[in-house]
């Protein structure tokens, strides 16, 4: 059977846009946020993470950048000493079933927080504490390494400790 013409011309140019199509999204892709692009800081989120073991943190990071990018929603924490050597790991809080880790865009200067919880006082038989210098936050296109803040972080007798870390989330104006 012989396929009249105009359903021909009607398969290209249906091609040609969605070929279109896929191109201009391509185009709009966007790129993954380089260390330098993202400022990074601790907020003690006044007083909400406090209890009568138990401290945190918000971890806040900015795109500084004048494009988008995007960063995992669930990055890569970890904390050391003066001397490079691990001491606590983030992993990740209970997500809910509607929750995916996925990634985040962030738009240039806006805010986006993650909450972290620890144990803050030695109510572990055998505990240890231990008191960070230094937040490594690990992304696809490198490390971005920040003081932080004075706190002390507590568990079990095991290295490293562990703190439990929350999704990325826009920080509410």
């Amino acid at each position: 059977m012989i396929k009249p013409a105009c359903t021909s011309a009607s398969l290209l140019i249906m091609c040609l846009l969605v070929g279109s199509v896929h191109a201009a999204q391509a185009h709009r892709a966007v790129r993954s946020c380089k260390p330098a692009d993202l400022s990074v800081h601790f907020e003690d989120g006044q007083g909400a993470f406090d209890g009568m073991s138990h401290s945190g943190a918000w971890v806040v990071l900015v795109n500084r950048s004048a494009t988008r990018c995007v960063v995992p929603a669930l990055p890569d924490v970890h904390l050391e000493d003066a001397q490079d050597h691990v001491l606590a790991i983030g992993k990740p809080a209970q997500l809910s079933p509607n929750q995916q880790p996925g990634q985040k865009i962030l738009k240039p200067h806006a805010l986006w927080r993650a909450s972290m919880y620890w144990v803050s006082g030695n109510v572990y038989d055998e505990g240890q504490c231990v008191s960070p210098n230094r937040a490594v936050l690990t992304f696809p296109l490198g490390d971005v390494r920040v003081n932080f803040p004075a706190r002390t972080l507590c568990g079990p007798a095991q290295i490293p400790l562990t703190f439990e870390q929350g999704l990325l989330q826009p920080v509410p104006p």
